[in-house]
């Protein structure tokens, strides 16, 4: 089967639903999954996503419904960060 990476950081790993559970997971991947379709498979709010980096690369807000997702990719996500 066919599996991505993900990886929460900061509230989202802490907060991230139950079926995450934790701040590192394989997710199995479903065909045409794009960033989208496994955030919200996921539980993860649009409003919690503000950095998102797949294989390294930063994934602008606009193109992230139709980024597919293949076999071994790495996608990491960051909350907005608030503070002084």
């Amino acid at each position: 089967m066919p599996h991505i990476t993900l990886k929460l950081f900061a509230s989202l790993a802490k907060s991230s639903a139950e079926n995450i559970a934790g701040e590192i997971k394989q997710i199995t991947l479903l065909e045409n999954d794009t960033i989208n379709s496994l955030v919200e498979r996921v539980n993860l709010a649009d409003k919690n996503l503000h950095l998102v980096i797949l294989n390294g690369v930063y994934i602008n807000k606009e193109d992230r419904p139709t980024k597919r997702l293949n076999d071994g990719d790495i996608l990491a996500i960051w909350p907005p960060i608030v503070g002084g």
